[in-house]
């Protein structure tokens, strides 16, 4: 089914709304006109009633019988029983003692009341007056229905109907084009210069926003692709050179053995480089499918530290770890992951004989016992980070000193990965450097 447009919409409410007040205040105002009218009518025979008294209590019904009115006069009885009518025989009249209107008079000393007759195309007005002597004068008369006086009025009212509903479309019409005008006018590209609703500023917001991050994130993405093409450009090239020598057969053994461990050394770079993008995208994405758990912070320090306790000692750098288990929740590999490339930037960027400490500390609140925060702190002696690239470091493939972290192996992801692997633990990083004095990096999990 097709949906129907805003236009379509908001027009046809209009119109709809507009039909309804016409009949509502259509209603209303015949309503009200037909009670003014009834009141009046009732006015009418109350004053009346007072110009016939005099003659009743006189005796004198030839003169009232004379008298030369629309409207219906009675006399009775205390008892109910009718002796005089202008209009038909009392003879043939029944007593009136359950008549409402003459017990009503009995009691209060006069009434009004209506009644609609056996056909409902009529209605009957009273007013009924208790006289002097106890009998009770009723005088009467019909006036139409509400529903005879709109039958009455009914090519009036089709007409101005028709005229309504003219007058509703068209200004359904012109509202609709002028609400939906500013709407028209957004400009999504900026949607913070279009002046539109009040109402729509949080959403013209959001949309600013999401402009803002998607150029961001295509500049982030460009500036990725650009350093991937580079990053992986640099090793084929060398591999593509070494092999076409191979290929021409032209070498000795020792220079192919050579250029066989510098295809193998950089192939092993593009690895390196490929996993880490790879390890990157899932944590972009949250895409990793292992479980959260709880386990100890300072056993996945050990396992990442016996892995590169090579790497340390050919640079004659000592490492230790300290401090309590640190339980934490989160998800094993991914941790690792993280404490490994810390650690391995520790050494990279030490200096000869040099030291890495790393410091795994459990802190519970005082106010709330349950509640525990794992600090971890990997310290170095290394050549430290200048204060203007401390803002840079866990950018993609931002490297402060690009020929030292090609030699020593580096793909420029490390602190990336450190980042989101933090981010999605919800865990903090602190970073405090200074060159030439070494690095602290402190991350925090909050349990």
């Amino acid at each position: 089914m097709k949906a129907k447009s805003l236009t379509f919409r908001i027009f046809i409410n209009t119109f709809l709304t507009g039909t309804f007040i016409y009949f509502f205040c259509t209603l209303i105002f015949i309503s009200t006109v037909y009670k003014y009218f009834e009141k009046q009518i009732f006015n009418e025979l109350e004053t009346e009633s007072q110009f016939l008294i005099y003659p009743i209590l006189s005796d004198n019904l030839e003169e009232i019988k004379n008298i030369e009115t629309t409207t219906r006069i009675t006399l009775i009885h205390p008892d109910g029983t009718v002796y005089f009518d202008n209009q038909i025989s009392p003879d043939f009249l029944d007593n009136h003692t359950n008549r409402t209107e003459f017990q009503k008079a009995l009691k209060n000393g006069s009434t009004k009341i209506s009644r609609y007759s056996s056909s409902m195309t009529e209605k009957n007005l009273y007013y009924a007056k208790l006289l002097p002597n106890k009998d009770v004068l009723r005088i009467s008369c019909t006036q139409r229905t509400i529903w005879n006086l709109i039958s009455e009025l009914k090519a009036v009212l089709i007409t101005v109907f028709l005229l309504a509903i003219f007058i509703s479309g068209a200004a359904a019409h012109i509202i609709a084009r002028r609400l939906l005008s500013p709407l028209n006018d957004i400009d999504l590209d900026n949607p913070d210069s279009s002046k539109t609703y009040y109402e729509l500023q949080p959403f013209l917001k959001r949309i600013a926003d999401e402009n803002l991050e998607k150029e961001k994130q295509e500049e982030i993405r460009q500036q990725f692709t650009a350093n991937v093409s580079h990053e992986l450009k640099t090793p084929l090239t060398s591999i593509s050179g070494f092999a076409e020598i191979i290929k021409q057969g032209t070498t000795d053994q020792k220079t192919t053995v050579d250029f066989a461990k510098s295809i193998y050394e950089e192939s092993q770079q593009m690895i390196a480089l490929i996993n880490d993008i790879i390890r990157l995208s899932k944590l972009d994405a949250k895409s990793i499918s292992l479980e959260k758990e709880n386990f100890s912070l300072k056993e996945t320090c050990k396992d990442a530290k016996h892995v590169l306790e090579a790497s340390a000692a050919a640079r004659n750098i000592s490492m230790s770890i300290d401090g309590d288990e640190g339980i934490i929740y989160g998800v094993r590999p991914v941790v690792y992951e993280m404490v490994y490339n810390l650690i391995d930037n520790a050494i990279k960027y030490n200096k000869k004989n040099g030291s890495v400490e790393i410091k795994i500390k459990t802190m519970t609140e005082n106010y709330n016992p349950k509640k525990t925060t794992v600090v971890l702190m990997i310290r170095d002696t290394g050549i430290g980070i200048p204060k203007n690239e401390q803002g840079r470091i866990f950018e993609r493939f931002y490297r402060i000193d690009k020929s030292r972290s090609r030699a020593m192996g580096g793909t420029g992801l490390g602190l990336s990965i450190v980042k989101h692997a933090a981010k999605y633990h919800d865990a903090i990083i602190l970073l405090n450097s200074e060159e030439n004095k070494g690095s602290i990096f402190t991350v925090i999990f909050n349990q």
